[in-house]
């Protein structure tokens, strides 16, 4: 029996190692275009872009005259159409 529970409990232990060190998904999108009188450049983090307009979305209504869904503390958000409260 002990010799059965070692190399599972070291393999679970090995499986569960990387899991603190996970790196954060950062998806940059660098561009750049150049003509003969205008040269524009830049970058943008598309899922920070995202989950910012995901965060202001909860604050205003996604149609005209929506009725907002309350939290329990009583602050209002609203959830796209079709979706309940």
């Amino acid at each position: 029996m002990r010799k059965a529970v070692a190399p599972i409990v070291m393999a679970v232990g090995m499986a569960l190692a990387p899991l603190p060190f996970a790196p954060v998904v950062q998806a940059d999108v660098c561009a750049a275009a150049g003509g003969r009188h205008v040269s524009v450049g830049g970058c943008t983090n598309v899922a920070g872009d995202a989950a910012a307009a995901t965060i202001v979305s909860q604050d205003h209504p996604y149609v005209p005259n929506e009725i907002p869904c309350y939290t329990v503390q009583g602050t209002p958000y609203y959830t796209p159409p079709g979706q309940p409260c």
